[in-house]
């Protein structure tokens, strides 16, 4: 039965991405994989904060478009996410959420051992963890763009044009707050839905995760920024800040000229590298608390 839910969720959900735009056909290939691995996994949780995670992102990515468009004129293109972009959003969460079911699939809480307990209560931070961090730079890049003051470089703490890889305001890292805290709320919320008597007997610690995503967005937020600021290039085109420049387009453009970082990592390389160290810092955090 799972499976068909499974099917049905992620082709509803995929059809839908295709119909708006916010995918692209590869972008719609790689959903798929993410959210079958994900969507028949037994907790409730896993899909949950998925979703959670898609619809927010696609939803702020369309919000004040126009704006966003005069702001980079690549805004069309960037505003449907390729198979990369999704693996890279979702591809953590995946091997997770399989990691979970092979050891936890059709079993209660209350039928494990303490050890076994504590795992699932680590993969569950760890899931958080990585969502968090993918819904926090999402919301702070989607919605951080629109401020009325121009961004600060993390590593200066001097003014940098919209854009720039690295750059941080208090609309965006308020955004990556609220993103983390919607992604821990949602988790909470399924988790309570799903398994409240073993919340009541004590088979599962009561753990805030509203909190809990709140600061992991945050962290991870952060440590996206600072890779951006330091080993992901930003230039200066036409007034406008850029990133991923190709070694052609560089040589092409006389004008150019970097405003930080080095070229070393890709957007999607940062934040494949943000949210794997948002995921073991959440790994090691319970690891501590428990």
């Amino acid at each position: 039965m799972r499976v068909y839910f499974a099917i049905l969720l992620t082709s509803a959900l995929c059809l839908g991405a295709l119909k708006k735009r916010s995918l692209s056909a590869t972008g719609v290939l790689a959903a798929a994989v993410v959210g079958l691995t994900t969507a028949s996994n037994d907790n409730l949780l896993f899909t949950t904060v998925l979703l959670a995670f898609f619809i927010s992102s696609s939803l702020w990515t369309k919000y004040q478009a126009r704006q966003k468009m005069r702001l980079d004129p690549k805004f069309t293109t960037a505003s449907q996410r390729d198979w990369k972009q999704v693996l890279c959003n979702g591809g953590i969460g995946s091997a997770i959420s399989l990691v979970y079911q092979y050891y936890f699939d059709g079993r209660r809480p209350e039928d494990l051992s303490i050890g076994e307990r504590r795992l699932m209560t680590v993969l569950i931070w760890a899931y958080i963890g990585f969502y968090a961090c993918c819904t926090a730079d999402t919301w702070a890049s989607e919605i951080g763009t629109l401020s009325s003051d121009w961004p600060v470089l993390i590593t200066t703490w001097k003014t940098v044009p919209p854009g720039t890889n690295g750059g941080i305001s208090k609309l965006g890292l308020m955004s990556s707050f609220a993103g983390g805290a919607m992604v821990g709320l949602a988790a909470d919320i399924a988790l309570w839905a799903q398994y409240f008597y073993a919340f009541r007997s004590g088979a599962l610690p009561r753990i805030p995760y509203v909190t809990v995503g709140s600061l992991l967005g945050t962290l991870g937020s952060v440590i996206d920024s600072l890779l951006g600021a330091t080993v992901q290039a930003s230039f200066l085109v036409d007034k406008r800040a850029v990133s991923d420049l190709t070694a052609a387009e560089l040589q092409k453009r006389k004008d150019i000229k970097v405003i930080s970082g080095a070229d070393i990592l890709s957007n999607n390389m940062v934040n494949v590298v943000s949210s794997a160290c948002t995921t073991a810092a959440a790994v090691g955090l319970i690891a501590l608390l428990m």
